[in-house]
């Protein structure tokens, strides 16, 4: 079986942030056509027969936010572990993967996220520029995007209040998604079982380029001391968003704080990246295939940074995919996905939770994500908000499980079986592959069971002792 394929490349649709605050005043009549543009935009693709994926654009503020906090992943994932974990002490986050593993492929860092039910960004534009013949102007809300970016020497000090600013941002964006998802499907339990719990769980994920293995093997030998100097990155801050935006620069701190920078324009070895980004990785994971069970899972598009070992340092730079190509990949029918999007949008993606709650007609979203081709030295770093109902919520499946998940099970093998003229061998096993990897809903959720409940099951069958990818 082939490693590697030619993916279909699905680019999300997106709305703007004044998208959904149009969607918000009171003032918009229910007939107005950009109103039922944007209804209708999240009916197709959230809904049943969709991808369950949506990308938000032009929010306002977070921008900054989102290069602030990306970089500081790696440099986490990177640290020695007393020094890591003193840091997220500090910072009130703590890890959900083992970090004293040396060859894992995933290093997360978690925290708590508690909102007030106050939907701040949506105030800012209300107060900022109120709808004007139904559209919101944000100039000057962007004019002081990038102005935070100065003022700290190394954001690592900032950590928590990063973490915490833009991921509150990021449950706001849920919470106005799940709005207008409830205004589509009917019944308003969305937003209400997500502001009810009030509660988040956020994620700052670091995806492991292969160079970061070796040097976090190779500090745990007698070279420790010397590698230690090279491992410390910083991403350059950049005083304005009015500098150069195609490259970002990063720089090197060793022991003493001596900052090395590191400049490097697109080379041919650039486009050699680029050009390979639309191609599939089969079997070379970063994560596995999975739903995610919550209502909402909110996204950054994706950093990528390149290290390079220079002559006396580790040369650490931001990656720009030409192309938008974010490695999440998407399985939807027999047909795998290369998911791509504009680099400052979020990505908003339906969980099990609100498919269960809608009666099926939301979408929810198999994904993985793959490692890039041929190339060890490039990263992936994101920033996830997970939205759930109150653990003592009762999923409703009354109806449910024959009509959407199971029948949708049935369609994807019945497709593999009847038409094979359609795909290769290789394609028909691969997703024979993919469905074995992935636990029946129809096992994990009961009449009467409680998304607590739920989630312990979905997180057993998956990766507990016995489940389905346990050494995942």
């Amino acid at each position: 079986m082939a490693k590697t394929a030619a993916g279909t490349v699905l680019d999300i649709a997106e709305l703007s942030f004044s998208d959904l605050a149009l969607l918000q005043s009171s003032e918009t009549p229910a007939d107005d056509s950009r109103r039922r543009r944007v209804l209708d935009t999240v009916a197709t693709e959230l809904g049943r027969g969709g991808s369950g994926l949506l990308a938000i654009a032009e929010v306002p503020r977070v921008g900054a936010l989102r290069r602030r906090l990306l970089p500081l992943s790696r440099r986490l994932a990177l640290m020695d572990y007393p020094t890591r974990s003193q840091i997220l002490k500090n910072h009130g986050l703590a890890s959900d993967v083992p970090l004293k593993k040396l060859d894992r492929s995933v290093s997360s860092f978690a925290k708590l996220l508690r909102h007030s039910g106050k939907l701040s960004l949506l105030e800012l534009v209300n107060n900022t520029h109120s709808i004007n013949h139904g559209f919101v102007c944000l100039e000057k809300i962007y004019d002081s995007d990038g102005s935070d970016e100065s003022n700290c020497d190394d954001d690592m000090v900032n950590l928590g209040e990063l973490v915490n600013e833009l991921g509150l941002y990021m449950m706001e964006l849920g919470i106005l998604i799940a709005r207008a998802c409830d205004i589509v499907i009917g019944g308003g339990q969305l937003e209400q079982s997500i502001t009810d719990f009030g509660t988040a769980k956020a994620r700052l994920i670091h995806y492991h380029a292969e160079l970061d293995n070796i040097i976090i093997r190779e500090k745990e030998n007698s070279t420790k001391k010397r590698l230690l100097k090279k491992v410390a990155v910083k991403p350059y801050q950049l005083s304005s968003q009015r500098r150069c935006r195609s490259l970002c620069s990063c720089c090197i701190k060793s022991e003493d704080m001596t900052p090395v920078v590191a400049i490097k324009d697109n080379s041919s070895r650039d486009t050699l990246v680029q050009g390979q980004a639309a191609e599939i990785s089969r079997l070379n994971l970063w994560q596995e295939w999975h739903y995610d069970f919550g209502i909402l899972t909110v996204l950054t598009a994706p950093l990528f940074l390149s290290a390079s070992e220079g002559e006396k340092c580790l040369i650490n730079q931001e990656y720009h995919h030409s192309n938008g190509h974010t490695h999440l990949q998407l399985c939807n029918g027999r047909k795998i996905f290369s998911v791509r999007c504009s680099p400052e949008s979020f990505i908003v993606q339906v969980g099990e939770a609100a498919d269960i709650l809608s009666s099926g007609k939301l979408n929810s979203t198999l994904h993985s994500v793959s490692r890039p081709l041929s190339f060890t030295d490039i990263s992936r770093e994101t920033f996830v908000v997970f939205l759930q109902p109150s653990w003592d919520k009762t999923l409703s499946c009354s109806g449910y499980c024959l009509d959407t998940e199971e029948q949708s099970s049935h369609n994807i093998e019945t497709s593999i079986i009847s038409n094979g003229s359609t795909g290769s061998c290789d394609e028909d096993v691969r997703m024979q592959e993919i469905l074995e990897k992935i636990p029946p809903l129809s096992s994990r959720l009961r009449k009467g069971m409680t998304f607590a409940e739920f989630s312990r099951q979905t997180t057993k069958q998956y990766y507990g002792g016995g489940g389905i990818q346990q050494n995942n």
